[in-house]
């Protein structure tokens, strides 16, 4: 069977978790006689004439197409103009001639899209989409809705207001109104003849949000699957009219191709309660959250090590900054991947302070793997896999007080550690994954 992954980056230029995800999975197929291959776009915008059509990254081969389109440009996010690279991907999957096209990350603007994936669908090919983003359903791809949970449906009011609230930052008594008085413009039809600017940004997400509930359709039309990673979205989907039958979940799991068995290191209980945190160093991973919570501990009480790869941006810079004077927690750099589990073990407890609805982190099944439990903020993609109290424990949404009662807990109760230490139980293989991927390809 010849089959192709499509998403928005590989690596070397990225390795993040889906990036991950899909090199293990491709490196398994490969494994299994298939042949397998990776497509990305070159958006030229980013990295003019730098395009690589063909090479070879850890004895998968990648392709990129070339897309000349501005990511910034605002009609293509208004949906009024298609992404320029279309013709340059079909070209490609001409050439390829795959049984079977798996997409990992659509975009609403360049990159690949419901465009992209209704013109593969023409080429008579089977089609599927493993969602690794909550971005389908929410035009935030947070989930959350007035500090708590969001149901996820899409309701064309509340998604305005919450996105003039989340990505504009609009003063909640002000969101309200707006939300109202855009889509009484919206209505009249003059938000399309608006000029592009500022102002026809302001007055166009409720046509945001219908685009989206609009491309949902399209999408479940034009897949012989959609794959989540968990039910949790499952039921989001639903609600969100996408029937069941289009629906497959297959279960995170260990994303590794390695069968040896790591050696664990179990750290006596006591003080100071050690724990870590592995991954970007962003504001949706709750970095800052952590450091506020850290304040009210000394270094005989708690440490943190944050591990993760620097970046020239404002919010790193800022969280080195804010850490200077606080010797509890130090920065530890970046890990290669193949270290991340043995790494682990050596600390009491994983810290995840997520601000976003996260739809399966990897790094909670590789602390399970490391019999480590985790320490994690209550959102979606945390609490499928984190049962507060058995294997872990949960700390309210964006809340460092709550973070800081149960290191807290941690700290005053040493024998808490060893309770959920022994209720941890071993993540699936990745190979369990992969086997269920080419039952659902041999099944259309």
């Amino acid at each position: 069977m010849k089959i192709i992954h499509c998403l928005i980056q590989y690596m070397p230029q990225a390795m993040a978790g889906t990036e991950i995800y899909i090199h293990t999975l491709a490196t398994l197929q490969k494994g299994f006689g298939h042949q397998v291959a990776v497509v990305t776009p070159h958006i030229d915008f980013y990295r003019p004439g730098e395009i690589n059509e063909h090479y070879v990254y850890d004895e998968i081969d990648v392709y990129q197409y070339l897309e000349k389109g501005d990511p910034t440009d605002r009609e293509v996010h208004y949906g009024t103009k298609k992404p320029e690279g279309l013709n340059n991907f079909v070209a490609l999957l001409a050439r390829l001639k795959p049984d079977v096209i798996h997409f990992h990350e659509l975009n609403r603007s360049i990159g690949f899209t419901i465009e992209h994936v209704k013109l593969a669908r023409q080429s008579g090919t089977r089609i599927f989409l493993t969602m690794h983003q909550s971005f389908y359903t929410c035009n935030t791809n947070v989930l959350i809705y007035n500090n708590n949970l969001c149901d996820g449906i899409i309701r064309n009011f509340r998604c305005s207001e919450c996105s003039y609230k989340t990505l504009l930052n609009v003063p909640g008594l002000l969101a309200k109104p707006l939300a109202a008085l855009s889509m009484a413009v919206g209505n009249t039809h003059i938000t399309g003849k608006l000029p592009a600017g500022k102002i026809k940004t302001l007055l166009s997400f409720p046509s945001y949000i219908s685009r989206i509930k609009k491309q949902l359709d399209e999408l479940w039309k034009n897949v012989d699957q959609l794959i989540c990673l968990n039910s949790w979205y499952k039921n989001i989907l639903l609600e969100n009219g996408v029937p069941e039958k289009k629906i497959v979940v297959v279960p995170q799991a260990l994303v590794t191709t390695e069968k040896k068995e790591t050696t664990k290191i179990h750290r006596q209980s006591g003080l100071p309660l050690k724990m870590v945190f592995i991954g970007r160093i962003h504001p949706i991973k709750g970095i800052h959250l952590i450091i506020d919570a850290m304040r009210l501990f000394s270094p005989e009480q708690a440490q943190i090590d944050i591990y993760g790869r620097p970046e020239e941006t404002e919010y790193y810079k800022k969280c080195i900054s804010d850490t200077k004077e606080m010797p509890s927690i130090k920065w530890k750099g970046e890990i290669k991947r193949e270290d991340v589990i043995e790494c682990l073990t050596r600390y009491d407890v994983f810290c995840l302070a997520s601000t976003s609805s996260e739809m399966a982190p990897l790094v909670i099944r590789e602390a399970f793997a490391a019999g480590i439990p985790v320490l994690a903020s209550r959102v979606y993609g945390n609490i499928e896999q984190v049962e507060d109290g058995v294997n872990g424990l949960l700390f309210e949404f964006n809340s460092s007080g709550s973070l800081k009662e149960k290191i807290q807990m941690l700290i005053d109760d040493h024998s808490l550690i060893e309770h959920l230490k022994n209720n941890i139980v071993a993540p699936l293989n990745f190979d369990a994954v992969n086997e269920s991927y080419l039952r659902l390809y041999g099944s259309v």
